[in-house]
């Protein structure tokens, strides 16, 4: 096993995690989602791509297979050394499986209920929430997945209140620190 640093990118939908992540993709890390595995699941059981669905297998895998179910089935999709950035770490599990084989810090996006449901409704993504009820429904599960424990024992916590520009700023900065720290 090669020398890897694993940044996980941990929030609740909308706060700009996938910007971030992306961000980080930028500046040389393999790019990584777990929600995109969630999907690709979801297709595999012939459920339309809608959140409930997503959701219901997101439920479904950790329920039969543990807290750590979808970062342990990416685990094959990670190069063997490197920079690697993970987009969607639900739970403080998912993050022990990434330790298992890297260098591994937590980036906590934080970002306001309403400016996190404008986010989502602009995506125009077919698993977005379309109403504010369906949002919060949607907050309420990834709670309970574990989502706020994550984002409470984060390395770090950027918040997203200003512009796009400034988040990524921010998050520049940090994972230029954090690649002095961990002499990558």
């Amino acid at each position: 096993m090669g020398k890897k640093f694993i940044i996980c990118v941990t929030g609740l939908p909308g706060s700009g995690k996938t910007t971030v992540s992306h961000e980080v993709e930028r500046m040389g890390f393999y790019y990584l989602n777990l929600g995109d595995i969630v999907r690709e699941e979801t297709r595999l059981r012939g459920y339309e791509l809608t959140d409930a669905n997503c959701g219901i297998v997101m439920l479904d895998l950790r329920e039969k297979y543990g807290p750590q179910a979808i970062a342990q089935m990416s685990l094959k999709s990670l190069p063997e050394e490197g920079l690697i950035v993970v987009d969607g770490i639900r739970s403080v599990s998912e993050v022990q499986v990434f330790k298992t084989v890297g260098k591994t810090k937590l980036l906590a996006i934080h970002a306001s209920p309403t400016r996190r449901f404008e986010m989502l409704a602009s995506r125009r993504r077919s698993d977005a929430p379309l109403t504010r009820e369906e949002f919060d429904i949607r907050d309420k599960r990834e709670l309970e997945v574990g989502v706020g424990n994550a984002i409470a024992l984060a390395d770090e916590i950027v918040v997203n209140h200003s512009t796009i520009e400034s988040l990524i700023e921010n998050v520049r900065q940090l994972v230029i620190k954090w690649l002095k720290e961990v002499d990558f």
